[in-house]
């Protein structure tokens, strides 16, 4: 019981860092904050589309190498994001594209022999490569949009690119909700690790967790009018109000030819 209390502890503060780290790089000067939101959505969009499309390991390279130096260049920690993009785009992916090696799912050259017709094909190992690739590529483009630019600049951004009103909605209060029960949750466990003198049992742990959730529960339901009428009373009209203004600048043109110079040249390159 005490494990779990201080393992959920330190999960909750990290997500409260994790959000406060962001916020911080957004503030840093770097390639991707200095451009406009509008310019960075429509970019990354682009580079999303242009990245799902290739279909060899040096065309998604290139891109590798791209998005590396996008990151370092926006003030980007490279061991942070590199760590938590391989988590899910190489641990996760890489699982689910076993089966994809052997030749039971996809034929090809024999690559590594484990009986005389089980075994790994050259074209398997090299789609699984180029598949957890653009992956990692594609999740890095989403990964440094969200540190480099504030929530509420890019719900503004979005609503600039006529998204219906409850999309956006619903965005903003779910990244609302999760601070309030985030809040809720650290301090509930926060009040039963100080109360807690001596071992606990199993059974009174699976009550407490039990009654923890529908703590919860019934508290989010009754804060969700609470937090739309403390947005109402402040003014909220379904606009988003920032200290920023969108406008587009010198670097943002630099940004744009350099992107599609880049892209002419890889295509010259890798028709």
């Amino acid at each position: 019981m005490d494990n779990f209390l201080e393992k959920t502890i330190l999960s909750i503060q990290n997500a409260f860092e994790d959000m406060f780290y962001s916020d911080t790089i957004s503030a840093k000067k770097g390639i991707m904050q200095s451009l406009d939101t509008r310019i960075k959505l429509v970019s990354v969009f682009i580079l999303l589309i242009i990245v799902n499309f290739g279909k060899t390991i040096p065309f998604m390279a290139i891109f590798l190498i791209y998005a590396l130096l996008l990151a370092y260049f926006s003030k980007i920690p490279l061991k942070a994001y590199v760590v938590r993009v391989s988590a899910v785009s190489i641990f996760f992916t890489g699982i689910v594209l076993i089966p994809s090696l052997f030749n039971v799912v996809k034929e090809g050259q024999p690559l590594v022999y484990f009986t005389k017709n089980f075994y790994i094909t050259k074209e398997g190992l090299e789609s699984a490569i180029v598949f957890m690739m653009r992956s990692f590529i594609s999740l890095s483009f989403v990964y440094i949009l969200a540190l480099s630019t504030k929530w509420v600049e890019i719900l503004k951004a979005l609503r600039v690119f006529k998204l219906p009103h409850i999309f956006t909605a619903t965005l903003e209060m779910a990244l609302r909700y999760i601070f309030l029960l985030l809040e809720i949750a650290i301090n509930m466990f926060l009040a039963r690790k100080s109360r807690n003198v001596g071992k606990s049992d199993s059974s009174e742990g699976r009550k407490f967790v039990a009654s923890a959730m529908a703590n919860v529960l019934i508290r989010s339901q009754q804060l969700s009018d609470d937090v739309y009428n403390a947005m109402v009373s402040r003014g909220y009209k379904r606009e988003y109000k920032t200290i920023t203004t969108f406008k587009i600048t010198f670097y943002d043109y630099i940004w744009i030819g350099f992107n599609i110079t880049f892209l002419s040249i890889l295509w010259y390159i890798h028709p």
